[in-house]
């Protein structure tokens, strides 16, 4: 007896049940990536606005304790400006570990913010605490013009014009074929010039101040972490391995920079001039790179501005060295 159920009409309905659960699968796979999607979006606001939160907080903070630096007692002074240091590389670190989420207009704005409260808090520094004079090594007389920086911006000296060197007692003047070596107990929140340097190797086993480095020809620069700024300028065929907050490169070519830096450097009038990070080690250099504020996991080594390539495309005149090329061990300079 034929029920009137065949096997193709069978067939259809299955058919027709599977593209029928096939569709509503997908329609439920789409539902739950729209709310991913709005779940993500609205996660990302929130870490947004967590973060401009805390930075203002954080911003505050440091702000409040430059504006009473001039109410602290003055023997309290070098350990007041070493903790704003502190802070705003604290500040410094967790604005960097967010950079997965924050824009890159609003990173550049923090990086301002930063470098705005560095500047003034090195300006009160030099202005409550003046350095005091110290002579030559090489026991040379100088004839110097006190040079006023003090009311000036770091960023105020950007290369567009040519550099007139601070001229500092610290350091070395006019030596040729020459290991030379300065320690912290000279170095500490000092001005230090090497210059009119030729085939030497100096060792600044310390955290200077300022580091001013001119008229270099075939030397090997070792630096410490320098708390504020690195002004080079006529370096040629040299090694420089150096640490600062700010680096500013002038009129140098041929030469190697194994660079810890802690906001952008600037270079102008520069060739043949190649990076990588600095990798120098000595006994104190912890309680050093501690004691000025930088967090070694923080470098921006590959950051830099040459003011004679304002092209998108990155600058003919730097270069990264190749992991190969890099040199690792530094034994051998000593």
């Amino acid at each position: 007896m034929n029920s009137g159920i065949t096997l193709d009409s069978v067939n259809e309905k299955t058919n027709k049940l599977n593209l029928l659960t096939k569709r509503e699968v997908e329609r439920q796979l789409n539902l739950q990536k729209r709310k991913d999607n709005k779940d993500l979006l609205v996660a990302g606001n929130e870490k947004l606005e967590f973060f401009e939160t805390i930075f203002t907080e954080k911003r505050s903070y440091i702000e409040n304790m430059i504006n009473i630096s001039k109410s602290v007692p003055v023997n309290e002074l070098p350990d007041h400006f070493n903790e704003i240091l502190k802070e705003i590389v604290t500040l410094q670190k967790y604005v960097a570990a967010s950079s997965i989420f924050i824009r890159n207009y609003d990173m550049q704005r923090c990086q301002n913010v930063l470098q705005e409260l560095t500047v003034k808090t090195k300006q009160l520094e030099e202005e409550f605490l003046p350095k005091k004079k110290f002579s030559f090594k090489n026991k040379m007389k100088q004839k110097s013009k006190s040079t006023e920086i003090r009311n000036k911006s770091i960023d105020d000296v950007d290369f567009k014009l040519k550099i007139e060197p601070v001229k500092s007692n610290t350091g070395f003047l006019s030596r040729c074929n020459e290991k030379l070596t300065l320690n912290n107990s000279e170095l500490f929140k000092k001005d230090v010039s090497l210059e009119k340097l030729e085939s030497c190797t100096v060792f600044l086993k310390g955290s200077p101040s300022t580091l001013h480095l001119n008229h270099l020809k075939n030397c090997n620069i070792f630096s410490g972490p320098v708390s504020t700024s690195i002004f080079a300028e006529n370096c040629e065929n040299c090694t420089l391995v150096i640490a600062c907050q700010q680096l500013r490169l002038h009129n140098s070519k041929n030469t190697d920079i194994y660079l810890y830096v802690t906001s952008r450097a600037i270079m102008e009038d520069c060739k043949e001039i190649r990076v990588a990070p600095y990798n120098w080690k000595y006994e104190s250099i912890s309680s050093d790179f501690e004691n000025v504020g930088f967090d070694t996991a923080v470098n921006n080594w590959t950051c830099i501005d040459d003011f004679n390539w304002l092209n998108q495309k990155h600058s003919p005149n730097w270069k990264e060295i190749e992991d190969v090329e890099r040199i690792q061990n530094w034994n051998h300079y000593l």
